[in-house]
């Protein structure tokens, strides 16, 4: 070490004292690893040191965490201990598509700090330096889009950052799905630089024999074209000197204290994403609709992984207006549900024509969509605004194309359908791919979608005579330049300078303002109207109602608001109802409605919000309780929180597309 870095160190070793803390039988390279960390400040290196230790602590017992008290999480079989390396580190496999929501997060956690204290030990040969590192390899094939959980990562992301640095050596990510993207562009905005570098994305050839040269080949399971077997972690014996490593006492687990790194993030990270922590939504969210769809393949070798949905014999796509938010959505929901297509073609305006788009392991050139676009396209999921769809949609349809349209020029067309798939699939009757007839489907606006997902579960058990709406809607409404505008507002703001009003023409960030919606004649703003005329175009169809002609539509009424959150809508419903229905009995009914999952937690104050559903098929439903301003069970007051852009766009458009099969 220079000088300047042993003046570090005895900064360091001073300040800790200082905390009513002591580095006594710590290497040199232990306390090193917390100053890198810090950029070398003894000041943060120091707290940050204690905080770690007052973790420890607090979370792991002093001879580490037993198998016992993690075998639930042991059995599913998610953890591969290798290596080492070429480069000598121990090798962690993560097989996410077999990891499962945990039942308890404080478990989930230890199960994370065993894996990494396992993982570190196995690397240390005769005694523990300090400085030692691991290499991670997740591979993430299979894993759901609905699984993920914002609040999780984040959250994972500042607890680990926060107490375990420079552990990480390498961190590999294997066949990374189209949808995780846009998650991880997000996450990154709160890695450090350092830590973004150590990060490897494996796309394409070439990166591939690049991982397998620095890994090795006699690291590398067969599964991944080596020569090693799989070897689950809990079969991995540590060296006799485990004990000591693992000892709380010891200088060893000094290094313990502090061997997570951001490894550890990228455990939480990763394993959060393919289902994390269920205690943050109370109940895992279930897709019981189309549940009967192939399952998709099991994890393969690399250079072997082929996308089942890509057919012959399957159907040719279309998307249009694939470049704009919901377009991406698009592909990103395609690839997730391994939609079935022998051909696509990504369209759009003439100013985006010649970008690429990268779809299913490959890379399309966007084409300008004209008159001669739909030759030969069986299904076009469209999202391009009202005026493209009503100048393309009908001409597409009379080229023998199902055009099912995200925008609201066909939804109150008489003969055209206005579906919800969970609601409503019996309007969709005789549509089907191949028969050689085009047709016009129309996918609801997003606030309709995701209210009647959660009210008509209780429609069809006691009819809805009234029903009072009110919306709190999400930037991603209003398309990606709201959602850029949003967060340039929010740096703008906190910054003191004065914010950039492009999109909404007044301040949004810390704000909120009735929808930007066109306000009509009667005061209703369109946004209001839509969700009132769209709720009973959809109820009327609906067969299990029988409506005679002596019954009177249901009374529907809207506020709509714009809130600052960036794209998941919530909104509070309250219902009166022709027959009675109690609140236990309300719950039973969404807790076996599909698309639908509750959190509706009393005692600890936990409902659902925006962030628990953000980039997740299904739509939550919380504070379900009796209204008291009417007599007896025949009124409900419920939360209902949904992805504006995944349920409430790309994914209900899809679910519409699977059904012409």
């Amino acid at each position: 070490m220079d000088e300047s870095q042993e003046l570090a160190l005895t900064q360091l070793r001073t300040l800790v004292e200082k905390l009513s803390s002591s580095t006594e039988g710590y290497e040199k390279l232990t306390l090193m690893r917390f100053l890198v960390a810090r950029s070398m400040n003894p000041d943060k290196a120091a707290k940050m040191f204690v905080d770690c230790q007052k973790w420890r602590a607090s979370m792991v017992p002093p001879n580490g965490i037993p198998d016992e008290e993690v075998r639930d999480e042991l059995e599913f079989g998610k953890i591969c201990l290798q290596g080492p390396t070429k480069s000598g580190h121990p090798l962690v496999l993560v097989l996410c598509s077999k990891h499962f929501p945990a039942k308890n997060a404080v478990n989930f956690k230890k199960f994370v700090v065993y894996v990494l204290d396992k993982t570190i030990a196995s690397g240390i040969k005769d005694k523990e330096v300090g400085d030692e590192k691991l290499v991670a390899v997740f591979d993430l094939a299979n894993i759901t889009y609905k699984n993920l959980d914002a609040r999780g990562l984040i959250t994972s992301f500042q607890f680990l950052q926060s107490y375990y640095p420079e552990r990480l050596a390498k961190c590999y990510m294997l066949h990374m799905p189209g949808f995780f993207v846009s998650v991880w562009r997000f996450v990154c905005r709160f890695l450090e630089k350092s830590t973004q570098e150590k990060i490897v994305i494996v796309t394409d050839g070439e990166e591939e024999i690049k991982f397998k040269e620095e890994i090795g080949v006699d690291a590398l399971p067969e599964e991944y074209r080596g020569r090693a077997k799989l070897t689950l972690i809990q079969d991995v014996l540590l060296p006799k000197t485990a004990p000591e490593i693992l000892n709380l006492s010891s200088s060893i687990i000094a290094a313990a204290k502090t061997s997570l790194s951001l490894s550890h993030f990228f455990f939480l990270l990763l394993l959060l994403a393919t289902a994390t922590m269920a205690t943050l939504t109370h109940q895992t969210p279930q897709t019981h609709f189309l549940s009967n769809l192939p399952l998709k393949p099991k994890p393969r070798a690399i250079s072997a992984r082929v996308k089942m949905s890509l057919h012959e014999s399957a159907p040719s796509l279309a998307v249009v207006g694939v470049t704009g938010a919901v377009g991406q959505e698009f592909l990103s929901v395609l690839s997730d549900r391994d939609f079935p297509y022998s051909s696509v073609k990504m369209l759009a305006s003439k100013r985006s024509a010649g970008k690429r788009v990268a779809f299913d392991g490959r890379e399309y050139t966007v084409e300008e969509l004209t008159a001669e676009s739909f030759d030969g396209v069986d299904i076009a999921l469209f999202s391009a605004g009202g005026s493209i769809s009503k100048a393309f949609g009908p001409m597409a349809a009379e080229k023998g194309t199902i055009v099912v349209d995200n925008s609201s020029a066909f939804r109150m067309v008489d003969g055209v359908p206005l579906v919800i798939p969970e609601v409503n699939p019996e309007a969709m009757r005789g549509i089907k791919v191949g028969s050689g007839k085009g047709a016009l489907i129309a996918n609801p606006n997003c606030s309709t979608i995701i209210c009647l997902m959660a009210v008509t579960p209780l429609h069809r058990h006691a009819k809805v005579k009234r029903m009072v709406v009110s919306t709190y809607q999400a930037a991603s409404g209003a398309g990606a330049a709201a959602m850029e505008e949003l967060v340039q507002q929010t740096r703008e703001v906190l910054a003191g300078r004065p914010p950039t009003c492009n999109i909404f023409g007044q301040q949004y960030a810390f704000n909120l303002f009735s929808h930007n919606a066109p306000i009509t004649e009667n005061g209703y703003n369109e946004e209001e109207v839509k969700l009132v005329k769209e709720t009973r175009k959809i109820w009327r169809l609906l067969t299990f109602l029988a409506l005679s002609q002596n019954d009177t539509e249901v009374k529907v009424t809207a506020t709509c608001i714009r809130v600052p959150v960036m794209r998941a809508h919530a909104e509070s419903v309250n219902l009166q109802f022709e027959n009675p229905l109690d609140e236990n009995t309300a719950r039973e009914l969404l807790k076996k409605a599909p698309g639908v999952y509750i959190i509706d937690d009393r005692a600890s104050n936990t409902f659902p919000t925006p962030l628990d559903v953000s980039n997740k098929d299904d739509v939550a439903v919380g504070r379900i309780r009796r209204d008291v301003s009417q007599d007896g069970n025949y009124g409900l007051d419920i939360f209902v929180c949904g992805d504006q852009i995944r349920k409430g766009a790309a994914l209900n458009a899809v679910q519409i597309a699977e059904m012409l099969f």
